[in-house]
C-alpha cells in the first residue's frame, strides 16, 4: 500500500524530512533547499504510484497463471508444480 511519505520520499529523492500526520502541511524539511511538494502533486503521486503497484499486482498473477499453464503443458501434475514452486500455488482448472 502507497501512502503519502512514500510519495513524499518518490518526489524528492534524497531529501531528508519527517511528515507529521498524513497531510502536506505536516512535513518538515531536513534538507536545505527543497523545492515544497504542493497537495495536488502528493495526491497525484499517491495515484500514480498506486496504479504501479496495482499493474505489478496483476501482471504477477498474470505470470503465475502462465507458469501454472506451461508447466501443465509440459506433462507436470499440480502436486509436481506445488513441491517444486511452493509459492506458484498450482491451481486446479
Amino acid at each position: 500500500m502507497i501512502n503519502k511519505s512514500d510519495a513524499l520520499a518518490n518526489l524528492r529523492p534524497g531529501a531528508e524530512f519527517v511528515m507529521y500526520g498524513d497531510d502536506i502541511d505536516g512535513v518538515v524539511w531536513y534538507t536545505d533547499n527543497v523545492k515544497p511538494v504542493t497537495k495536488a502533486e502528493l495526491d497525484a503521486e499517491v495515484e500514480r504510484l498506486a496504479a504501479v503497484e496495482s499493474d505489478k499486482i496483476e501482471a504477477d498473477a498474470a505470470a503465475t497463471v502462465g507458469a501454472i499453464a506451461h508447466a501443465k503443458s509440459l506433462g507436470f501434475t499440480d502436486a509436481m508444480i506445488a513441491v517444486m514452486y511452493p509459492n506458484l500455488g498450482a491451481q486446479n482448472d
